[in-house]
């Protein structure tokens, strides 16, 4: 696959809008009274972790390639 592609950028772009949910649940979730332990806010850490691993992965792959 060629560097920069079009699936790369694509994959680039769906990870950050999983970040960009995850800071939107967290916000919403601490706006809304949620504590540490509530479901928003592991929903959002885990959207927020996945985005960003898979952009970090999406980086190493496309830099190999």
């Amino acid at each position: 696959m060629r560097r920069g592609g079009l699936y790369d950028r694509s994959v680039r772009m769906i990870s950050l809008i999983y970040v960009v949910i995850g800071v939107a649940v967290l916000t919403l979730t601490l706006a809304r009274g949620g504590g540490v332990g509530s479901i928003g806010m592991l929903l959002g850490l885990a959207f927020i972790g996945i985005g960003l691993a898979r952009y970090r992965l999406q980086q190493k792959i496309g830099r190999d390639g």
